[in-house]
Parts: C-alpha cells; structure tokens; sequence
C-alpha cells in the first residue's frame, strides 16, 4: 500500500535555545553536527551558525568529499584557496565550495568587524566524492528575493517563488532565509521526499501542523507533507516593542544514504 503523505509537514519539538560553542573565542553556535544534539540528518553533515571575531583567522585547511554553502548575515568572510580562487562572503552574499577529491582554503573576518553568518556541509554522493573541485560566489544582488504579503524570501539554493537560485548544488536542495512580519504567516512548500531542518535567527513563531512554537537560536527538524506551515507572533519581543520580526532558515535536501529502520 502506497504510503499517504500529509499536505501540511509537522516539526519535531524545538530544542533549547543552542548556546556558543565553549573555549574557541567566538559566539558560533554549532546547529547541527556531533555536539549539538543532533548529530546528521541526511544528507547534511553539519551546520554552523557563524559569529567570529575579527581577530580569528581559520588558517589554510583540506576539505574532501563535501560540498560547503557559506552564507553571510553580517561583516564579511574572506576566502583564499589552493586552486587560484578568492573573494568576500558579504551580507547577503553565498559562497559554494564542492570540494569533491579535496582542496584547501583559508578564511578570515574582514573589515575589523565581526562576521556573522551561516556555513552548511553537505555529504556528496560516493560517485561524487571524486570530482574535480569547484567554486562559486554570489554577491547579495544574485540572490533572488520574492516578496508576499508581509514575508521576504530569499533564495539561497532551490526554487522558491518562481525564482531559482543560480547556486549550483550536486544534491538536489532547498536553502532559504525568510523574513515575516508579527501577525504574518507564510506557507513554505517543500518538496515531499526532502528531508530537512528550520532555525530560528530573530524574533518568535509557530511552526507547522501542531504550532510549535520556537524562538531564537532554536532549531527543529521537519515531518513529512508538502507544505510548512509558518506564523509570526506579533509582541514576541518585548525589549524592542515587539517589532522584531521572524527570521529563519529552512534548509532540506533529499537523502544521499539509504535508510535503515
């Protein structure tokens, strides 16, 4: 029998509010990975929430059998690689790094400020982990960005809207950064065999069929439908007069490896 999938995706329950990461000097917080209570979720590795100081520099490093989405929110990253390439991550901005049989880069904070932003590993397929290396950068202009009524999108990789990203992903994906007014709600499709994440920047929601609820720097991953249900809760913060609006990124992809019950 044909398995019925929901039109409307529940979420998981929100964990706590993710802390920085202890002892490195820097305000990350480490969203998905080994350490953050959620160590995989096919076919991501891990995701990083950036918060570097500008004095940290990550020295010239190998990467191999991944592909690496860096997206700035804030200040600006620099990248310099063993393959020739360079260039600033800004606000806005995407950087693409399918590292494939592996290189090596270096990246550093610009600008004497604080680079904020969000970095996401993805697995390649095993007939992809030895492909030649590749690099992509997007200013914030490249971006698409749809706008509804009363929410931003803007599309890091996928389709949303009607507009496609032109990053160029070996494994089918969805990325995006969404903006919603208090009092606003959105309906996000994805697509049903994704698999995938939400986490919460800025301001207060209700997620899904069940309307969890979830605030900044909590994350929650997806049930199975069609559709992600989203609203804004108007007042949610009441230092800035409850103006804050609800940001989030909901990133899915379809599964690489083969589940097992």
């Amino acid at each position: 029998m044909a398995q019925t999938i929901e039109r409307e995706r529940s979420v998981a329950p929100a964990s706590a509010p993710l802390k920085p990461m202890a002892g490195n000097g820097m305000g990350s917080r480490l969203v998905l990975g080994q350490g953050s209570g959620l160590d995989a979720l096919d076919p991501f590795l891990a995701l990083m929430h950036d918060d570097v100081p500008p004095h940290v520099m990550f020295p010239t490093h190998p990467h191999r059998g991944v592909e690496i989405i860096t997206y700035g929110v804030g200040g600006g990253l620099y990248h310099e690689d063993t393959l020739g390439n360079s260039g600033t991550v800004v606000a806005g901005g995407v950087e693409r790094n399918l590292f494939g049989r592996g290189f090596a880069h270096s990246e550093q904070p610009v600008g004497g400020e604080h680079y904020r932003g969000f970095q996401l590993f993805i697995h390649l397929s095993p007939e992809d982990r030895e492909m030649d290396p590749s690099f992509q950068l997007l200013g914030p202009e490249d971006v698409p960005e749809v706008t509804e009524s009363g929410t931003v999108v803007r599309v890091i990789a996928g389709e949303y809207g009607g507009q496609r990203s032109p990053v160029e992903l070996r494994n089918p994906t969805l990325y995006l950064d969404v903006q919603t007014a208090p009092g606003e709600s959105v309906d996000v499709p994805i697509p049903t065999d994704y698999e995938g994440l939400v986490y919460v920047i800025t301001g207060q929601g209700q997620f899904g069929t069940t309307g969890v609820s979830a605030a900044a720097n909590q994350r929650m991953t997806l049930g199975p439908g069609e559709t992600l249900k989203v609203s804004a809760i108007a007042g949610a913060d009441e230092a800035n007069g409850g103006r804050d609006p609800l940001r989030f990124i909901l990133i899915s992809g379809r599964p690489i490896f083969q589940r097992r019950d």
